[in-house]
């Protein structure tokens, strides 16, 4: 009888949670992936005014339903992309959606004399995507994943 009892509970357990919940390990850390569709995922290139080592800044733009976090705003929200996790910030729109952004900046070497900024690279993600995005919502030791549609890059702007 006792293990009938723990029997039916295990089931009702794995019911309740689901067998199928996909998960990826984001910076050592395991993320539960969760079903979403965002509005709109794109980039825009930004290449500097002036020689340095600075080759050029991506500006990483996600727009989507509230929805997306299950109404929650709090917690450190990134984008892991390629292999490395891009910090995004995260408002309201006016129309009731949200966008997250961010940033991430590429250099190259220079010749002697040519200025050069400080290089700042982001943190590693631990995963290898090449065609694949998530939004990733970090909060209270849990880590869920989102996946994006595949990225349209709107464009590049070269500063005069």
């Amino acid at each position: 009888m006792k293990h009938s009892f723990f029997a039916v509970v295990l089931a009702f357990a794995l019911a309740l949670t689901g067998c199928s919940t996909s998960r990826i390990v984001v910076g050592e850390e395991p993320c539960s992936v969760r079903d979403w569709q965002a509005t709109d995922f794109f980039t825009q290139d930004i290449l500097p005014g002036m020689e340095s080592n600075l080759r050029k800044q991506r500006i990483y733009i996600v727009v989507g339903e509230a929805e997306a976090s299950g109404g929650d705003v709090a917690g450190q929200w990134s984008l892991a992309v390629d292999s490395v996790l891009i910090p995004l910030r995260l408002r309201a729109e006016e129309d009731g959606s949200w966008q997250w952004s961010g940033g991430r900046n590429f250099y190259q070497s220079v010749r002697e004399g040519v200025m050069t900024t400080d290089e700042m690279h982001p943190d590693g993600s631990g995963l290898d995507l090449t065609d694949a995005a998530y939004l990733i919502h970090r909060r209270e030791g849990q880590c869920t994943a989102r996946p994006l549609p595949a990225v349209r890059h709107i464009g590049t702007v070269a500063m005069p």
